[in-house]
């Protein structure tokens, strides 16, 4: 008598631990991403004054009298280049002995480089300015700003943590706000539907797996029976 194994070869099944992770992780972002958009369809206007006063409920925003000092910002060094740049953002007038409440996050390329030159000069302060000021004067003279805060629950608590860590003096429910970014609700759609999508594939191949499974154990039995 031949004993088979009744269990099927492994397959597409095998990484399902993988599966189950990638399907979590686009519904959650993607959800997170599709909620942001709904609820934010345009920018909410609001000057920095105001915001800080009442926060909103909002993430889209553009924030309206503005006063931006790289002299006071930070960056992240990614293969010896300046990736990203954290400016604070205050109400116009507003002393730099007052906490951060929102910083700019920004990868503007002549930001970086403006950055990069007043970490590495010895001149005084008002030169480092206008050292500056020269290579990014956009910057300096723009007074509105729109973009989307970072939130959700895969918000990037590890950069967070590092900011708060630093002497930029930050209130502790500071935010970041994206320079220029704005809610995507199809892409964040299609990866609600990329997630939907294996999660019905993986239950197919698992249903596909099970009556399988079935149609040998009972053909099994019945050769079992015929036997007797």
């Amino acid at each position: 008598m031949k004993i088979r194994s009744l269990h099927r070869p492994a397959g597409f099944t095998s990484l399902s631990f993988l599966g189950y992770m990638a399907i979590l992780a686009l519904l959650i972002i993607g959800g997170q991403g599709v909620y942001v958009a709904l609820k934010n369809p345009e920018p909410l206007e609001i000057t920095v004054a105001d915001y800080l006063a009442k926060k909103p409920n909002a993430e889209w925003m553009t924030l309206k009298d503005a006063q931006i000092s790289l002299v006071e910002a930070a960056y992240k060094a990614r293969l010896g280049r300046v990736a990203e740049v954290f400016i604070p953002i205050r109400p116009i007038g507003e002393s730099r002995d007052a906490p951060v409440h929102i910083l700019l996050s920004t990868e503007d390329q002549a930001v970086a480089s403006a950055l990069k030159a007043l970490s590495k000069s010895a001149a005084p302060i008002k030169k480092k300015v206008d050292v500056a000021s020269q290579q990014a004067d956009k910057l300096f003279m723009r007074q509105d700003i729109t973009g989307l805060t970072r939130y959700g629950i895969l918000y990037d608590l590890f950069m967070r943590a590092r900011l708060a860590r630093l002497n930029m003096n930050l209130a502790e429910d500071f935010v970041i706000l994206n320079d220029g970014e704005a809610p995507n609700f199809t892409v964040n759609a299609c990866m609600v539907g990329a997630g939907l999508l294996i999660w019905f594939v993986m239950l197919c191949s698992a249903m596909s797996d099970a009556l399988w499974r079935w149609r040998r154990r009972r053909a099994f039995y019945r050769q079992q029976r015929s036997q007797q």
